[in-house]
């Protein structure tokens, strides 16, 4: 997963700043994929797919990293606000989280999302779709 932890925070600030620090934009999105997927295990979040490190604070930062390295003075296009960039970022993030939390709750009220023990022990392929996970063996 390295290659997909850094991408994220990088396109994000590529029309602001320039390919050099696009790069260290790439470095720090992997190195917080590495600190949030610790967390996550620590923490026992319940992010199967690593959304939340992946999209969410690896765009996160990309959001913040257009306004820092795309200051003139650091070398970048110019015509950015760290402020805007910080504010904005934060914004979509509540939002995302919010509304994320929102369909939750709904889906696992109305429909439930977990398997049951046995289902989870069969796996989702035979529980659900009743198919096996490599049908051509």
């Amino acid at each position: 997963m390295r290659w997909p932890a850094s991408s994220p925070s990088a396109p994000a600030p590529t029309s602001t700043i320039r390919s050099a620090h696009s790069s260290s934009a790439s470095v720090a999105g992997a190195i917080f994929v590495k600190g949030f997927t610790w967390t996550q295990e620590k923490l026992q979040v319940d992010d199967v797919l690593g959304v939340w490190p992946l999209h969410g604070l690896c765009g996160l930062w990309g959001g913040i990293a257009a306004g820092i390295l795309g200051l003139e003075t650091l070398g970048g296009i110019g015509g950015v606000s760290p402020i805007v960039q910080l504010l904005g970022s934060l914004a979509v993030s509540a939002y995302a989280f919010a509304a994320g939390y929102v369909v939750y709750l709904l889906t696992s009220r109305f429909f439930g999302i977990r398997l049951t023990d046995e289902q989870q022990r069969r796996g989702a392929d035979l529980s659900i779709h009743s198919i096996g996970a490599e049908p051509e063996f």
